[in-house]
């Protein structure tokens, strides 16, 4: 019912976008480990993942993305949905609004939502997701190192813990996919449960 719904959702905001003024791009990534804010996904084992988007001039935008999972239960799959509004100021600042929806199926209770808010000026960005229902927030920052492809981001992951990512896409392509290489830290807040991490992280992309 749930994967109804959000394919209605997606039908409904298409119609909003015209198929002459969209930009559709999709994306596939392999990776030694699916790191989400700090935490790994696949109990660092290799991740494929890809997905699709859709954008219109007015800003408008939705799509889709998934990967493979495991925590050990009877999830295998994440399954986001995700759509939002996405624009400039004329004194150069963006923003983007939206609603995620994470979504694993064959175990329905790991599903939750966010309301994200980016705002982002030359090198720096900002980005604080609101969970709903009983989910955490999340506050993030970002810096990218002029045009050198390196990165940094930290992040806030209310009573669950900080993490840092800094990465670096290498100025070279590998039989056409995109090389980046990284170095994630994540340090659980106490009464979380949960570990500390750090993994390095190679990715190819597309």
């Amino acid at each position: 019912m749930n994967k109804l719904i959000n394919i209605g959702i997606i039908t409904f905001l298409s119609s909003f976008i015209t198929l002459q003024a969209a930009e559709f791009e999709s994306n596939v990534a392999l990776s030694n480990d699916y790191i989400w804010r700090g935490m790994t996904q696949t109990s660092e084992e290799a991740a494929i993942s890809g997905g699709f988007d859709i954008a219109g001039e007015n800003g408008l935008y939705f799509g889709t993305w998934a990967s493979n999972v495991e925590f050990g239960d009877n999830a295998a799959t994440e399954l986001d949905w995700y759509g939002g509004f996405a624009s400039e100021l004329e004194n150069g600042m963006t923003y983007d609004i939206g609603y995620l929806k994470y979504t694993y199926p064959g175990e329905d209770s790991l599903d939750f939502e966010e309301i994200y808010l980016g705002l982002g000026y030359g090198l720096v960005g900002f980005t604080f997701s609101a969970g709903q229902d009983d989910a955490p927030n999340n506050t993030e920052f970002s810096l990218a190192i002029g045009d050198t492809g390196l990165s940094v981001t930290y992040g806030d992951y209310e009573d669950t813990g900080e993490y840092t990512l800094i990465s670096y896409d290498l100025p070279v392509d590998l039989a056409g996919l995109g090389v980046s290489i990284g170095f994630s830290d994540f340090s659980a807040d106490a009464g979380s449960g949960l570990a500390d991490e750090d993994r390095i992280l190679l990715t190819f992309s597309m």
